[in-house]
């Protein structure tokens, strides 16, 4: 197939040239009221976002433009099939759990899955059997998973159904993800993959290879975060074997809106279209790029930066992931992340207690990329010497015990209790520090003296703790049979 093409986007360029009298939906009848939003982003994109007229195709049973959209796109990607998943990467990795694991199955699930991983289970009474990531001491992160660790717990559980693997994790970590998904399948294990932050690899030389050309069942990759498509598109990639078309596609139209916007389905090919014919040069570069600022970076005094001989040996990581420890600098990652934004006017991905992140996309370029070098030399310049040293903790997996399957705490009675006093209790709720929504406890897991410790660490250190809860101090437990 022809990568250039972009059947969707010639579509819309057809229909706003007929000049119809619009008569259906959305409402705003293709701007012709001006509101401030349109004084904003021009009337173009008005222009653009229609609900499958005449001649565009329908997204629930495409034939004409959609379908060929997505046969690009999979073509693209090394896989079977393409969806396009216009409510986010989260509602991909529900359709994917939803797709192949049943209420009471087994489903094994690194701990540092995205809280998406969490609500999947609810909706599906999946059990969780949580496995313990690789851990790098020296950033205090977790990393991704060993095959003899997988192995491991294939080997306690022959029962379990599904494994879901993160590839990369957050930071860019890489496991052996061919080798996993081979061992895998000799076991009649489905392998499902969230390679939201991957979203840009396979389009270039210098980066890993995508989870779907090396053999993973179902793959959801969040192209806006690095691939160019607009905020909340993303790619649903599925391999014909274990895990049927028909299957798929029908959660897909289970949890997909019915009216999926054509603006989104246009960028998501128009990142495929640049990701397929510009992507090698694009990406060569940066990584280049990349690579020169992280040895740079590594010699300025208090910074130290995660790449391959910094990081877990069974790891490879995405070079245009760049993981900076600033812990020599008397500073936290928390800290540095907003000095970074209010004193530098830059906005870095996220802050974790010893390290803060900045993510390279398609979008940028030589110059954004050096950028980084300049405020952080800035920064070091700084702050180095002048404060004690923050000392990295040691990082640990905590996975407490389950006693009930998320789905079932979820669906229970509850009530809030003082975080200090609700230590042995069940979780009726997740929490979690976002980004990167990692959860610290998930409904149905046993509240120890550890989640408690961490709940409260990050509470004090950072304003984006998500959980249900309104009470900052207080935790929703699920109530015991004797109370009720």
């Amino acid at each position: 197939m022809d990568q250039n093409a972009t059947p969707i986007i010639d579509a819309l360029k057809n229909f706003r040239e007929k000049g119809i009298t619009s008569y259906d939906v959305p409402g705003h009848k293709r701007g012709r009221r001006v509101c401030d939003f349109q004084k904003l982003v021009g009337k173009e994109v008005y222009l653009m976002d229609v609900n499958s007229p005449v001649g565009l195709d329908t997204f629930a049973h495409p034939v004409g433009v959609v379908k060929e959209s997505l046969e690009l796109a999979a073509e693209a990607y090394k896989a079977d099939n393409a969806f396009y998943i216009v409510n986010g990467s989260s509602s991909g990795v529900h359709i994917m759990i939803m797709t192949v694991c049943y209420d009471g199955e087994k489903i094994l699930i690194p701990r540092n899955a995205h809280k998406s991983v969490t609500n999947a289970l609810i909706l599906s009474g999946a059990v969780p059997i949580f496995m313990e990531p690789e851990i790098n001491q020296g950033f205090g992160i977790a990393s991704g998973m060993k095959l003899e660790t997988i192995q491991y717990y294939v080997e306690e559980n022959p029962d379990a159904k599904a494994l879901f693997l993160v590839y990369p994790t957050y930071y860019g970590a890489c496991c052996d993800l061919e080798a996993i998904v081979q061992y895998a399948h000799s076991k009649g294990i489905v392998v499902m993959v969230d390679q939201a932050h991957g979203a840009h690899f396979s389009f270039s030389s210098s980066l890993p290879k995508s989870a779907a050309e090396m053999g993973a069942d179902l793959v959801v990759a969040s192209t806006h975060k690095t691939g160019g498509s607009l905020t909340q598109s993303a790619m649903l990639l599925h391999n014909e074997g274990l895990v049927k078309y028909h299957s798929v596609k029908k959660r897909v139209l289970m949890f997909h809106t019915t009216s999926p916007s054509y603006l989104l389905m246009a960028s998501l090919e128009s990142a495929r279209k640049m990701l397929a014919t510009e992507g090698e040069e694009i990406f060569s570069e940066l990584v280049t790029e990349c690579k020169k600022l992280k040895k740079e970076l590594n010699k300025i005094p208090g910074l130290s930066v995660l790449d391959d001989s910094y990081g877990v040996p069974t790891m490879s990581y995405d070079p245009t992931k760049i993981v900076i420890n600033v812990t020599k600098l008397g500073l936290d990652g928390f800290d540095v992340y907003d000095i970074m934004f209010e004193k530098y006017g830059v906005q870095l991905e996220l802050a974790e207690p010893t390290i803060v992140l900045a993510v390279i996309g398609i979008g940028d370029d030589k110059e954004t990329v050096w950028k980084l070098y300049d405020v952080f030399a800035d920064l070091a310049a700084t702050y180095y010497g002048k404060y004690e040293i923050f000392g990295i903790p040691e990082e640990t997996v905590h996975v407490p015990p389950q006693i009930m399957s998320p789905r079932q705490a979820f669906y229970s009675d509850k009530k809030a209790m003082k975080l200090e006093e609700a230590i042995g209790e069940v979780a009726a709720e997740a929490v979690m520090i976002y980004p990167p929504g990692i959860p610290i406890c998930i409904p149905g897991e046993l509240i120890t003296p550890e989640t408690v410790e961490e709940i409260i660490y990050c509470r004090e250190n950072s304003a984006c703790v998500q959980k249900d809860s309104r009470e900052a101090d207080r935790i929703l437990v699920v109530v015991r049979e004797e109370e009720e």
